[in-house]
């Protein structure tokens, strides 16, 4: 069945708008510099604290409005404090299920993140990792921030210069097709064919290999 998602009395499906965000930001994942707090996260202790902000996730944003206290534990594991991404979980209109804060732990060195194509696929897991550290009976340490930044500003500026760009020779090749540089033989080079000619030909040298 054919669906419409950009037109009028048809609804703009979450998929789809996920799909041309991500496209956008050519895979992109990270915090938005210039808004809120960052969602910088600090440490006291075994708890972390994630403070506001939003991010972007395979074309997905999410926001930390006011700030989030996470317990870390105190058992001996190597840490990562991860927003995942659970496209297989249900939604209401009230409750966010598809989306969360969760520590990836391992005794014996930083684990693997679970990163499935949720933007092909629309289904599956996706961890994001804003923080690693290590844990223990002392609190945590080791701390390490890993969050990524999205530059909207520069991304905006790329595009600007390479569209610039893109013009500009546009506008060189035009020139040239109509003042007929484009096409004319300016360093030499072999012609074969017939050629006709309504005015005089002016050169330095005319060589002619071969007379009828």
């Amino acid at each position: 069945m054919l669906k419409g998602h950009v037109f009028k009395e048809q609804i703009f499906g979450n998929q789809i708008f996920a799909l041309f965000i991500n496209t956008f930001l050519n895979g992109q994942n990270g915090v938005s510099n210039n808004y809120k707090n960052g969602m910088k996260v600090t440490y006291s202790g075994s708890t972390l604290t994630v403070q506001s902000g939003a991010i972007c996730i395979q074309g997905r944003f999410l926001e930390e409005d006011t700030s989030k206290d996470i317990s870390a534990g105190t058992d001996s594991s190597y840490c990562k404090l991860v927003i995942e991404i659970d496209l297989d979980k249900q939604n209401t209109e009230s409750q966010l299920n598809q989306a969360s804060y969760k520590i990836v732990k391992s005794t014996s060195r930083y684990p693997n993140l679970t990163q499935n194509d949720i933007v092909k696929n629309n289904a599956g897991i996706y961890q994001y990792e804003l923080a690693r550290f290590q844990t223990s009976s002392n609190g945590i340490t080791n701390f390490q921030d890993m969050r990524t930044f999205l530059d909207f500003d520069s991304i905006y500026e790329q595009i600007q210069t390479q569209f610039q760009s893109v013009l500009n020779e546009l506008e060189e090749e035009l020139a040239n097709v109509e003042d007929g540089s484009a096409y004319l033989l300016k360093t030499g080079g072999t012609a074969s064919g017939n050629f006709t000619f309504s005015g005089n030909i002016t050169a330095n040298n005319i060589a002619n290999s071969s007379r009828k």
